[in-house]
C-alpha cells in the first residue's frame, strides 16, 4: 500500500472431511480461526517496530490453480 502498510490477502480452499471438519466449517470456526491467526500476525509485525532484514522480494499472483 505504502512504505508503512501493506496489505495481505488471504483465501483457501480446503475440503472437510471428518464430522468434525464439517461441523466446524458449516459454523464458519475454520474461517473465524484464519482471522485471528492474521490479526495475531499483524499484531506481531506491527509490535517489531522495523524490518528483520529479511526477503523483500514479490509474490506472484498465482491465479485459481494455485501454480506459479
Amino acid at each position: 500500500m505504502d512504505a508503512d502498510h501493506t496489505k495481505v490477502k488471504v483465501h483457501f480452499e480446503w475440503a472437510p472431511e471428518t464430522a468434525t471438519e464439517k461441523a466446524g466449517a458449516a459454523l464458519k470456526i475454520d474461517e473465524m480461526q484464519v482471522k485471528a491467526d492474521m490479526r495475531k500476525f499483524k499484531d506481531f509485525i506491527e509490535s517489531r517496530g522495523s524490518e528483520t532484514g529479511g526477503w523483500r522480494g514479490v509474490v506472484k499472483d498465482t491465479g485459481p490453480t494455485g501454480q506459479l
